[in-house]
């Protein structure tokens, strides 16, 4: 067990059965909290109520599947959390499901309508507490402060900043990422490979930053092969320290265009984010190893003592496309039925998303072409 202060959030609790103490600290902020999950986690949510429960908490749960983006859901828990008075919101869940309840947190105090916080890009200055249990085992939203709103109208996203409350709290627990089935959790794990091997070559990281990226890489790659039938406790802890390690490294890169790349094109096309990651991380490596050659060898250079490391990034490119091709996943945009026609608007809308952010690093030529190859 490892409870960890930080700016944002408040703290982390890290470790196996760290879901337990929940009662003990929701109790701090009151007697209802509204819980913000979805239908994959039914058990997970059902043992949390009957936690709360025998602390005197009241739970009100929202745990629909977003029709389109999220702005929907989180308008539909803002008229649950203000009719019902709750006092806290509790997330339970992955990257989506996060955004939902920090917007919620971010809007109620203030009466912000979703519309509101998409065109100012950020959420009111009072919020109220957000308690997050991440089932998954990355989302680049971990340890930042800020969440994804998508306009459920036209599929049209935005990055909001926003101002956690002080009591804010995250917990790590592997436990839950049991829940997660392959066909979330592969993905998943391609995502967290690349927000990994992109802080790695990040031009301004710090040491400590180095020293983040190179642990999660050694996690990501001794189980790469495990996500298939060896899905153990140990697996999903690795993978859990492994995200959160590359989450520390990350909150020093703040935002960088291959993120927003996968958040403007899940969100346009309405595609899981994951998937979409995991579909474009071959394609942004090529990218990648083509203008920082010598960083990623000296990256690579570090992990000799593994078996079946990588050793150059030509090889690095090669393992990533295999394991994709072991795992049967879909290698190319074209599977998931996006149209070759809407790639340009695709990018167009991630280079407003960058100039909003104040993020560059790509012109909106290149994330096309890097688009295109991937189609």
């Amino acid at each position: 067990m490892a409870e960890i202060f930080l700016k944002v959030p408040s703290r982390v609790l890290q470790g196996v059965n760290e879901t337990n103490r929940l009662g003990i600290e929701i109790s701090k902020l009151g007697k209802r909290v509204l819980l913000v999950s979805e239908p994959l986690y039914k058990e997970p949510v059902r043992k949390i109520q009957n936690l709360l429960q025998s602390h005197g908490i009241g739970t009100i749960l929202h745990e629909e599947e977003a029709l389109r983006g999220t702005a929907f859901s989180v308008e539909t828990c803002q008229n649950l959390a203000k009719g019902s008075h709750v006092e806290s919101i509790l997330a339970l869940g992955g990257g989506r499901t996060l955004s939902i309840a920090r917007a919620v947190a971010a809007s109620v105090p203030e009466g912000l309508h979703p519309d509101s916080m998409m065109e100012r890009e950020s959420g009111g200055g009072l919020s109220l507490p957000c308690i997050e249990v991440l089932c998954d085992f990355w989302s680049p939203l971990f340890l930042q402060s800020r969440f994804l709103l998508t306009d459920s109208r036209n599929g049209t996203s935005r990055v909001i900043n926003y101002h956690p409350h002080n009591a804010c709290l995250q917990v790590c627990d592997p436990v839950q990422a049991m829940t997660l089935p392959e066909r979330h959790r592969t993905p998943l794990y391609f995502e967290l490979l690349m927000n990994t091997l992109i802080c790695s070559v990040f031009p301004s990281r710090s040491f400590l930053s180095e020293v983040h990226s190179v642990s999660a890489f050694r996690r990501i790659w001794n189980r790469r092969k495990s996500l298939v039938g060896e899905w153990d406790l140990d697996t999903a802890s690795d993978l859990m320290e492994a995200g959160f390690l590359t989450a520390m490294a990350h909150r020093e890169t703040g935002t960088f265009w291959p993120g927003i790349l996968v958040m403007a094109v899940s969100g346009h096309f309405d595609q899981s984010r994951p998937v979409i990651a995991m579909i474009l991380l071959p394609f942004i490596l090529d990218y990648f190893c083509s203008v920082n050659t010598s960083e990623i060898s000296g990256f690579l250079n570090q992990f000799r003592d593994l078996e079946d490391a990588p050793r150059t990034p030509e090889e690095l490119q090669d393992g990533v496309r295999e394991l994709i091709g072991w795992y049967s996943m879909p290698s190319q945009l074209r599977n998931t039925g996006i149209s070759q026609d809407s790639l340009a608007l695709a990018a167009e809308t991630c280079g407003q998303m960058l100039s909003s952010l104040g993020s560059g690093g790509i012109t909106v030529d290149q994330i096309f072409t890097i688009l295109k190859s991937s189609w």
